[in-house]
């Protein structure tokens, strides 16, 4: 069975000391006001197969913070990223380059 991209929530912002992530607001997409671009990207840039976390919590302070939950039918993939601007700067991950052009289309969009 194809599994549906069914909605993305992203939350994205920066955690000073003591803050939690739960706190940084969170922006969600629902069915079919899912832009076709960024169900492209997502397609284009594998990344139901990316799921997992990247970057260094350490690298900055305060921590540049960026977490991508894409629901599907049956399946839910998560990825979070610490330090996205060090961490693309710092290492040669082809996976977080693909991560960061999807979070790049997700910035442009509004729910």
């Amino acid at each position: 069975m194809i599994q549906d991209l069914e909605h993305i929530e992203y939350r994205r912002g920066m955690l000073e000391k003591g803050m939690r992530p739960e706190s940084l607001p969170v922006r969600v997409w629902r069915g079919a006001k899912i832009p076709a671009d960024v169900r492209t990207a997502i397609n284009a840039e594998n990344l139901l197969n990316l799921g997992g976390v990247y970057g260094d919590k350490k690298a900055g302070d305060p921590v540049e913070y960026d977490n991508l939950r894409l629901v599907l039918t049956d399946d839910t993939v998560e990825i979070t990223i610490f330090n996205r601007g060090i961490a693309l700067f710092t290492t040669d991950d082809e996976r977080l380059r693909r991560i960061h052009r999807v979070l790049c289309r997700l910035d442009k969009e509004r729910p």
